[in-house]
């Protein structure tokens, strides 16, 4: 397909979207205007305002669940999730770009995927689980967290196939040696955070061929590695534009800015849905196939990845105030060891066993993420600076 007929075909479908969106959802009636009756145009799209992942717990809090973006009401959904925001996120079922990435790495019947993403209140682990099972593969559904069990796992089921973060995989690498386990695992679909060079490289020597994939909650699989290696290939389904940060205005192919997108979906419309993610689309190596995403390469906002989790600089406000001390300087860290990330909460003052405890509730609540504590003497915290990223 030329790349004529591919912005044909995306204009048309991003015209059918924004129609059945005004039809069914009076949000984005009042939001959009009627685009008649042919396919939208780049121009006329760009025209259109974005909307932020920022603005949905503000929408949703005024009225819940899905701020009057959905066609239905939440009962007429398959799955229900919350996250981080907080943001409820409603699921249709299996997410068709997540089996297409896996059968794209030939990954099927006879497989076994051990499946290490959350499968509470977020939709990553139900995700691959859906996409494994259609590809007719055994799925193990580890989650995270509990290393020891899931090298027990692994030991008795020998998956061939790992889905979760580059840094997950790295630990139970390391603690399937330390228990005498052979590593079965020959191919590993990674998401959630970037990929360092260090950790592929130390992959690749352990014989397991990496898959990168890049996703959001609110979107699924947006794009994903193939044999090939040579970029993320595109989903079906979709119709992205990098746009320069803040402006919503198109960039050049080539250039980095932030990744919009429209998805091609009426019961949960997002259309010009900014990701703050940066990142570049560029021509596939031949110029015939579908178009490249050329990674994660950064934030357009505030916010950092930790884990697969985005952190926020108000996140800790939120921390704060729910251990009843939101007057107390305290600020997030955020650096890397053993090729792991790891997140400090810094907070002066005494020593305080109980306020520790609450703490590390608080930021568990508020953040999905545990976290280590740090007491520092008062005046020791930079001023006015919430989060520091030392990676």
């Amino acid at each position: 397909m030329t790349t004529d007929e591919r912005t044909q075909r995306g204009m048309v479908a991003v015209a059918e979207t924004i129609r059945a969106a005004r039809a069914e959802v009076p949000w984005w009636a009042a939001r959009l205007p009627d685009p008649g009756a042919g396919p939208m145009t780049a121009e006329s799209l760009a025209a259109l305002p974005v909307l932020r992942k920022a603005d949905l717990p503000g929408l949703q809090a005024a009225d819940l669940p899905f701020g009057g973006l959905a066609a239905r009401p939440a009962s007429g959904f398959a799955r229900l999730f919350l996250s981080p925001g907080p943001i409820c996120e409603p699921g249709d079922g299996a997410d068709a770009g997540a089996a297409r990435a896996l059968r794209a790495a030939g990954f099927g019947a006879g497989d076994v995927l051990l499946n290490t993403f959350g499968y509470h209140l977020t939709p990553a682990g139900l995700m691959f689980d859906d996409a494994a099972r259609a590809a007719g593969a055994a799925v193990i559904p580890a989650g995270g967290g509990n290393t020891e069990q899931i090298v027990a796992a692994m030991r008795a089921y020998r998956p061939t196939a790992y889905a979760g973060t580059a840094d997950y995989l790295h630990i139970l690498i390391k603690g399937a040696d330390a228990a005498g386990v052979p590593l079965a695992i020959t191919r590993a679909f990674l998401s959630g955070a970037a990929v360092t060079p260090t950790l592929r490289a130390a992959f690749t020597g352990r014989g397991v061929e990496v898959f990168e994939l890049y996703g959001t909650a609110e979107l699924g699989i947006l794009a994903y590695e193939t044999p090939s290696h040579d970029g993320m290939v595109l989903n079906d389904g979709i119709w992205p534009e990098i746009v320069a940060p803040g402006t919503g205005a198109p960039l050049a192919p080539g250039e980095v800015g932030e990744l919009v997108v429209t998805l091609f979906r009426t019961s949960y419309p997002l259309i010009r849905f900014a990701t703050g993610d940066l990142t570049a689309i560029v021509a596939s190596a031949d110029g015939a196939g579908p178009p490249r995403l050329r990674g994660w390469m950064g934030r357009a906002d505030d916010a950092v990845k930790v884990k697969g989790m985005f952190l926020r600089p108000g996140m800790l406000a939120e921390v704060l105030a729910a251990v009843g001390a939101p007057a107390r300087p305290a600020r997030f860290v955020v650096d890397r060891i053993d090729e792991r990330d790891r997140l400090t909460l810094e907070i002066e003052g005494p020593d305080d066993p109980a306020l520790a405890e609450a703490l590390h509730k608080s930021v568990r609540s508020v953040t999905r993420l545990g976290c280590e504590l740090r007491w520092c003497a008062s005046g020791a915290l930079p001023q006015g600076a919430t989060l520091a990223d030392l990676r």
